[in-house]
Parts: structure tokens; sequence; C-alpha cells
């Protein structure tokens, strides 16, 4: 029987002196075919010595022992061949016939302390409804397993990690009434294939509340028992106050900006048409000059002072055409964005620089930082906003009118 080429393990070709098999050890069943050379593995060429049967052989193999093994298995040699020609044992050999060639070991520790079935009625218990996601590991574990007293939290916590979970900040949504999502349905329907330029027609605009303390969480990197540290704290000013902000873009352009200013109260129908209206009206006019483009349609949420009947009569004396808004929907207003980015920039920019704004100066500090942030908005990620809406509209359809990521 022709031997097996020992190119097939990618080695340098080397004289190895393997004697004739007789042909009565050769099991009747098995073919004596040539077998072809598969160097298609391309294992690495490493030096092989040759074989001696009389070679003492360490009890532990190799990677290249084991598929040495392997090879000459392949080849229809009996275990005793494999025994005679390379002198292994013959339990060596067993083992390495028996074992893939990259052994797989069992992870070390404990085993779980939570069986994969309660592990299944845990998950199940969980996402049963809104008050179970709310519940701790220990109000989990005392619910869900009440006559276990051989485990603790740490088990629960475990074994749901095990299967993904994790405790973190629930989203803040708008309350959704079956007809607010049914609005919101047909809204989306209606406007799923506008185009690029009908999208830019429409003026963007919503209110924020600006502060100049920090927009975000402080995540650290510290050592058990530094939370008091100097560099572990944020400082939390005494009165961060803030002021409310109102803007709006269209396009990949920034329309006009005012600052609410607290003399002129809260923002009703009256202090919204003697002060954000005359703004929208100018820009449409300057918009229509300087374009020759037809008036914008602006949009404004259904807020109380934009949803009056004296707003609505204003805007129709001013000849302002509006979108119609469906109700509850920031995540459908691309200026959402627009909002966060610039508390991220006022954030990054003065980290720590709580301002007092009950204060003139801290009131006019303020000003100047939201003015820099609002500046600091491009072109490009006003345009990318704006080019989303499509995937906006078909993200409310696919959940029905509920919430979705926006």
């Amino acid at each position: 029987m022709e031997q097996p080429n020992p190119t097939f393990i990618g080695l340098p070709r080397q004289p190895i002196f393997i004697d004739p098999v007789p042909a009565t050890l050769v099991p009747p069943e098995r073919p004596t075919t040539p077998v072809p050379n598969p160097t298609f593995l391309g294992l690495p060429r490493q030096p092989f010595a040759p074989i001696n049967p009389n070679t003492q052989r360490s009890t532990r193999l190799t990677r290249n022992n084991r598929l040495q093994i392997q090879t000459l298995h392949d080849a229809h040699h009996s275990n005793a061949d494999i025994h005679r020609l390379t002198g292994f044992s013959k339990k060596a050999i067993q083992y390495a016939l028996k074992h893939r060639l990259t052994p797989q070991h069992n992870r070390a520790g404990r085993p779980p302390q939570i069986s994969s079935t309660e592990g299944d009625r845990l998950e199940a218990f969980v996402r049963a409804s809104k008050r179970n996601r709310r519940l701790s590991y220990e109000q989990l574990l005392t619910e869900v397993f009440p006559n276990r007293d051989d485990i603790g939290p740490a088990a629960v916590k475990n074994c749901l990690e095990r299967r993904g979970y994790r405790r973190r900040i629930a989203l803040r949504k708008p309350i959704l009434s079956p007809q607010n999502r049914l609005t919101r349905l047909n809204w989306a329907w209606e406007h799923l294939h506008w185009t690029t330029e009908q999208w830019n027609s429409i003026l963007w605009s919503d209110e924020t509340w600006v502060k100049s303390f920090r927009h975000r969480k402080t995540w650290i990197t510290r050592l058990p028992g530094e939370e008091l540290e100097e560099t572990c704290i944020v400082k939390k000013p005494r009165k961060a106050g803030g002021w409310m902000f109102w803007g709006c873009f269209h396009a990949d352009i920034k329309g006009p900006y005012l600052f609410w200013e607290k003399e002129w109260g809260s923002i009703n129908s009256d202090s919204y048409c003697q002060h954000v209206i005359p703004l929208v009206d100018g820009w449409n006019r300057i918009h229509t000059d300087l374009f020759g483009d037809p008036e914008l349609l602006f949009m404004h949420d259904n807020a109380p002072g934009h949803a009056a009947a004296k707003t609505i009569q204003e805007l129709r004396d001013r000849g302002i055409r509006t979108i119609k808004w469906p109700a509850f929907s920031p995540d459908l207003n691309p200026i959402e964005h627009v909002w966060n980015k610039m508390k991220d920039w006022m954030q990054r920019e003065y980290p720590d620089n709580p301002l007092d704004t009950t204060t003139a100066r801290g009131y006019d500090m303020l000003r100047q930082q939201v003015t820099a942030a609002w500046e600091a908005i491009g072109r490009e990620y006003l345009r990318e906003l704006v080019d989303t809406m499509p995937e906006r509209c078909l993200d409310v359809i696919i959940a029905g009118g509920g919430h979705t990521k926006w």
C-alpha cells in the first residue's frame, strides 16, 4: 500500500523511515487505495524528527504528535500499526483519535446556582409586566425563589447577566393613547414617501430648557473608597438655574433664535404671538426674497401656547403655513437632536463652570455659552438630521404608531 505523503502536515521534505506494512495487517474491509495529498490544510511547516519505534516518547502528546497519529489512521493503519511505527503508547493513540486537535477544557469555577429551568422561569417573570421589569435583584429573589435560602441577589444578577440582561435606566417617553398612536401612524404613512425637497421646505422649531450644569451623567474611573476624592466628585452649584431657548432651522440652514426672558413669563398664546411668530414671519419673507422659493411650512408642536385659537388666527393673518403635527411626537422632530448636541458641546467646553443664573452676570455668561453652542452646529449635521425623516416615519409604522428609538 502506498504510504501517506508527509507533506500532508506541511513539514519539510525529510526522509521518514517506515517499514512496509505486511498485507496481513491491513484490514480486508478497508480500501487500500492511495490517500491523496491534502495540502489544503495549510499547516505550519515545523521540523519533524524521523519516526523511530525505539525512540522514548513523552506521555504527553504534542499537537503534531496527535496530527501524525490521525494522519496514519486516515491512511487505514490500525492502532497496532501506529504504535509500531511511532512508538506511542496505545492509550496515547486512543486519546489522540478520540479528541480534537485543540482540546476544549471545561470552564473553571463553580457551577451556576440557578439551573437552566429556573433561569427560564426567572426570565419569563421579568418579561411578564412593567412592574416586574422594575424589581431589584433582591425583590426578584423574594418573588421568584421564595423557598431558596441558599442563594442571594448575586445569583439572580449572574443568571440574568448570562442571558444578556442588565439593569439600565428606563427611557422617558410621552404617554400615548390609542388615538395618539393612530394619529402618529396615519401621519407617518402620509409622509413616508416625501422627497428631500419636501422635507427641506419645513421650518423645524422647538424650545428647550438650558442650564449651565452638566447635561449628562459623569463617569469616572476610581478605586473603592475613593468616591469622596476631590478628583472623583462633581461639584453642584447651590443655584444652577437655567433659561428657555427657542430656535429653528430648515434643510441645512439655521434660522432665528431667542432667549425667553424671565419678564415675559410663561409661554402662552399672548407671549408666543408677540415674540416668536414675528421672527417666523420675518424669516419666511427673507427666505422667499433670497431664494425665490415658496414660503416654508412652519412646524411647531401642540403645546398649549402653540395650539391656542389666538395663535392659529395670528398665523393665518400673517399667511404662515403650518404642517399638521401629531401630538406627543418629539421623536419625529429632528431639532430635538440639536438640543442634545448643543448641551453636549456646552458640557465639553465648560465642564466645571456652573453659573448662578439668578444674577445678571450669570445670565449673560449663560447666554454667551448657549449662543456659541448654537453657532457650533454645522450644516452637514442639520442635513443629516433631515435625511433621517423617511426612516423615522418607517419606524413609527413598524411600531404601529408607538414609541421609536428617536
